[in-house]
């Protein structure tokens, strides 16, 4: 195997399995909440900043590995080729057996490839700071609030 397939599949399979650990560690923090509730504490909140820095502490070394990867990968612009061809589909065929398929833009220009990882850090820089303001808790809050106002609830 070449140097950039094997790259590109530990970059996959991590990406995977980060997704694994970050859904199971959102279900324990639901089954836990859940539990809580069923023995009478309703107002024990499930998603608070500690609980949830309590659930990512473990994943957060695969996190900051699987992002250098990424950005590693961008910076050095490996990337699979094939990624742009047309799947051979028999649902996406045309009368004449030719795939109806836009065209997917290049990104070739080395300037977009820098904006896009530049915006992609920025984003998660912001993200980080949202959840360690407390934003986290408003974001719950204010959907709870909406949820029970269009039922009609509140």
């Amino acid at each position: 195997m070449k140097r950039k397939t094997v790259y590109l599949l530990v970059q996959s399979l991590l990406c995977a399995l980060l997704a694994e650990l970050l859904a199971a560690g959102a279900l324990r923090l639901y089954l836990d909440g859940a539990a809580r509730q069923a023995e009478g504490d309703m107002f024990y909140y499930m998603f608070t900043r500690e609980r949830v820095t309590q659930q990512l502490q473990p994943v957060l070394p695969l996190i900051l590995v699987a992002l250098g990867l990424t950005a590693g990968g961008v910076m050095l612009g490996i990337r699979d080729e094939r990624a742009d061809l047309p799947v051979r589909d028999m649902h996406l065929l045309g009368e004449k057996g030719s795939i109806r398929m836009r065209a997917v833009p290049q990104a070739s220009d080395r300037r977009t490839v820098v904006l896009r990882t530049v915006v992609l850090v920025v984003a998660g820089i912001l993200i980080v700071a949202g959840i360690l303001n407390g934003g986290l808790e408003d974001v719950l809050a204010k959907g709870a609030a909406i949820c029970t106002e269009c039922v009609g609830l509140g």
